[in-house]
């Protein structure tokens, strides 16, 4: 019996790699033999024990990209050897929001990392539908960050960016990297990055944003700049109540607000009533529906660099070192790769 490794938190703080069975895929399914997973913002609060939706013990993670090694009967949309990336999602197909294309809305939505697939292992079972093979060009770590990627793609449509457009950014992390991407790419003239972390703030200078400190002196600098009006879009990429705020401050009058981050607390917020007030666009994103190929379109045509988010890798055996370094404090990585 062949068995294979793969990652479980098993209580906050502490994630082992296990043993598992390594089986014959289904009829639908293919056998992806994991060259890149990495580590997401998600799983740290799966591993903080706090993530408002997951309970511990759970297997996780869900970027990954690999190489398919073996396929169902009744697969043909991939081939073995070819490279991919997989959507992690499980969907119902029944639905009123499945009959409808809106899989993202699936009533009976599953992740699979939720359902015992995990991402951090050396093998990913996979439904065909939810694999997408990658461009000769693109590099298995590409693939990887092509989750949460597509996520931010899903995020920027929802934001209905316009050709010069003003867009503030809250969060200098990797979402954030990525939002403020893909608003250049949208035709916003001046995206203003704001976080705490001096290197990030710097990349993002290096893609044409304009970086500032997170803080009332940060928002009075946009304020400045737009005239006292405020940005037409705002993302709010951290999930704590002072962002949260700062975003819906940052916004202009009849602006969007698109609301990214996981909030692992209740909290209340006057900043609601002051958009209501100045009738601002409060939208929620989460997850992806179709976006995962435009992603993929955007990164092979080089109008966004994932590569330059990428600042550590371990091997898979100390996958609780890597977990320990996201969650540490000082300056935190951008994405982790971890390789079987």
């Amino acid at each position: 019996m062949e068995m294979f490794r793969e990652g479980i938190i098993s209580e906050p703080g502490k994630v082992v790699l296990r043993q598992r069975e390594k089986r014959r895929p289904g009829a639908r399914e293919a056998l992806i033999r994991i060259k890149s997973s990495a580590v997401c913002g998600s799983d740290m609060h799966i591993f903080s024990g706090r993530h408002p939706y997951v309970s511990l013990p759970t297997t996780v993670g869900h970027e990954v990209a690999g190489i398919v090694e073996e396929t169902g009967s009744e697969v043909t949309a991939v081939k073995v050897g070819d490279r991919v990336c997989v959507e992690p999602l499980i969907t119902c197909g029944t639905c009123y929001y499945c009959r409808r294309g809106r899989y993202d809305y699936c009533e009976n939505l599953k992740l699979k990392y939720r359902t015992g697939n995990s991402g951090y292992a050396d093998y990913y079972y996979a439904e065909e539908q939810w694999i997408h093979r990658l461009p000769d060009e693109m590099s298995f770590d590409e693939g990887a960050l092509m989750e949460p990627f597509a996520c931010t793609v899903h995020a920027a449509m929802k934001a209905k960016i316009h050709l010069c457009d003003s867009v503030c950014v809250m969060g200098d992390g990797p979402i954030g990297l990525m939002l403020a991407q893909l608003s250049l790419a949208c035709g916003a003239t001046h995206v203003y990055v704001m976080g705490l972390q001096e290197d990030n703030l710097t990349l993002a200078k290096t893609f044409g944003c304009i970086p500032l400190v997170s803080g009332s002196e940060g928002i009075e600098e946009i304020m400045r700049r737009t005239e006292g009006r405020g940005v037409d879009v705002a993302f709010e990429a951290v999930g704590i109540p002072a962002t949260f705020n700062q975003t819906m401050a940052v916004t202009k009058r009849g602006g969007r607000a698109i609301i990214f981050g996981i909030f692992e607390d209740e909290f209340k917020t006057k900043a609601l009533v002051d958009a209501m007030v100045r009738e601002i666009e409060v939208v929620g994103t989460s997850s992806y529906c179709w976006d995962f190929q435009r992603g993929i379109d955007l990164v092979s045509a080089g109008k966004v660099d994932l590569k330059s988010l990428i600042t550590h890798r371990f091997p898979l055996a100390e996958v609780q070192k890597a977990m320990d370094l996201k969650k540490g404090a000082g300056r935190q990585p951008l994405k982790i790769i971890l390789e079987p």
